[in-house]
């Protein structure tokens, strides 16, 4: 797919609202399209505009297809990372009373990982400063995650969306997987 595209790399990517890029489009568009076809639609595919409804089709159920092997590669749920992130808050406005009964079990042993790892006895400043910007750290890697998922949750949604407009605008296509 790499090699039919004249963009750089980078920007074959997922907006962060779920849209696909320009580039991501246009080259799915083209990487979809048999090679018999691909010089003479070429031209319809760089300027943005969709080839055909079903070569749109076969591109946004591919981007659905991977968006959802990505996220069920991922070790942890979209729910179980906002339990999480909820949980590391709760650590930092620690205030003598908390409660970690309500963590998921594949969260616990992330947060039973992370007390263990900072645990450790040094200088009491130390130590504290330590734990800081250890759960700073953390947190700001759930979070990250946490939006990876987000967008490609998004980017499904979105796609979804459009695969029912195509659908409801051409009745004559036939809903069925394409094989990538």
């Amino acid at each position: 797919m790499y090699s039919l595209c004249s963009w750089p790399k980078e920007s074959l990517y997922i907006h962060q609202d779920g849209k696909p890029s320009f580039a991501l489009l246009a080259t799915i568009r083209l990487w979809v399209t048999p090679v018999t076809n691909r010089r003479s639609v070429g031209h319809i595919a760089y300027s943005g505009h969709q080839i055909s409804a079903e070569n749109e089709v076969a591109v946004l159920e591919w981007i659905v297809k991977n968006c959802r092997a990505l996220l069920g590669n991922c070790s942890t749920s979209l729910g179980e990372d906002e339990l999480l992130l909820n949980t590391i808050d709760k650590i930092q406005d620690y205030n003598g009373s908390m409660e970690f009964g309500d963590v998921a079990r594949a969260c616990n042993s992330e947060l039973s990982a992370f007390l263990e790892m900072n645990s450790r006895k040094l200088c009491g400043a130390v130590q504290m400063c330590r734990n800081t910007r250890s759960i700073h750290r953390w947190k700001l890697a759930v979070q990250w995650r946490l939006s990876y998922k987000r967008i490609l949750r998004e980017c499904i949604s979105h796609c979804n969306g459009r695969l029912e407009d195509l659908f409801s605008q051409h009745q004559s296509i036939i809903r069925e997987p394409k094989k990538f």
